[in-house]
């Protein structure tokens, strides 16, 4: 067991120093000519890229809790060793932090997904951008979805939609990628009265479907040429991102402003956990002027 555990540190941290010197989830999606078609792919994001040490997963599920990891800092101090046992132990206490609501945790985010596409394509005005649902086009957006439940503190939780998505052309050659975080909505308890789970999980869909909205339809505009980059201000948010146990300030574009929200893509290495765009609710962060060092 430990030799596994020793083998999976070094292959993340070794993949963290690879990645984490582009800024290529910054960009936006090229031009590529034609329809192109939307797959939801029946995958789970990379342990080795996609999230920090010590996330535990809901199982059979693409949902992960993460925010919890109080120990996995020290384990550095220690090397490997002290790494894979900080990351065994930060997982046994997301296990435990969330199995008094693993029931309506258990969201099968992938046909959630297909459907709200279709529905979306269905009444959009740029849907000629792209081909009817389960047909071939010039191109192919790829999109793995998956579901981050965010500790703040001790008991409240934040929930994010990621969307991990690739544009392939029609060789199958990959020609851009980036991820799609949405986290608007309240910070609450999983369990007890107004929790997460209370009212039969009804908090839980109504969060998911507010955030995989709002996450398809950032893709949907991205991939109509709607969120350019380098048109708006760049500011200075402090706020707990996606994944994240402490709250961070980060230098950030900003791409649209609503009364709620903000839509922004952070000025962070692509090897940083929550890299792409983000949708952040304005309740939770707070936006100064950027730093210009």
């Amino acid at each position: 067991m430990i030799g596994r555990e020793l083998r999976a540190m070094v292959i993340v941290l070794v993949g963290i120093a690879a990645t984490g010197c582009a800024h290529a989830l910054s960009q936006p999606m090229p031009e590529l000519k034609g329809p192109l078609a939307l797959k939801v792919l029946n995958e789970q994001p990379s342990k080795m890229n996609d999230m920090p040490l010590g996330v535990y997963q809901i199982p059979d599920t693409s949902v992960y809790a993460s925010g919890h990891q109080g120990a996995s800092n020290v384990g550095m101090l220690f090397g490997i060793i002290g790494v894979a046992a900080a990351h065994a132990a930060a997982q046994s206490t997301g296990e435990k932090k969330t199995q008094d609501a693993t029931t309506h945790l258990k969201v099968d985010l992938r046909s959630i997904t297909e459907q709200m596409l279709a529905d979306e394509l269905a009444r959009r005005a740029d849907s000629g951008r792209f081909a009817p649902v389960g047909s071939a086009g010039n191109g192919t957006i790829e999109i793995i979805p998956y579901l981050v439940v965010n500790f703040i503190g001790n008991d409240r939780a934040r929930f994010w939609v990621a969307l991990k998505t690739s544009l392939k052309d029609a060789g199958g050659e990959e020609k851009w990628k980036t991820k799609y975080h949405a986290g608007v909505g309240d910070a609450r308890p999983l369990t007890g009265e107004g929790g997460w789970a209370s009212d039969d999980g009804r908090p839980v869909r109504d969060v998911v479907d507010k955030n995989l909205r709002l996450a398809i339809d950032a893709l949907l505009r991205d991939a109509s040429g709607m969120l350019p980059r380098g048109t708006g201000r760049t500011v200075a948010i402090k706020t707990q991102w996606v994944w994240m146990k402490p709250f961070l300030e980060r230098n950030a574009a900003v791409l649209e402003e609503t009364e709620d929200t903000l839509v922004v893509v952070p000025d962070v290495m692509d090897g940083l956990v929550f890299a792409g765009v983000n949708i952040l609710d304005k309740k939770s962060i707070t936006v100064t002027p950027a730093d210009k060092k």
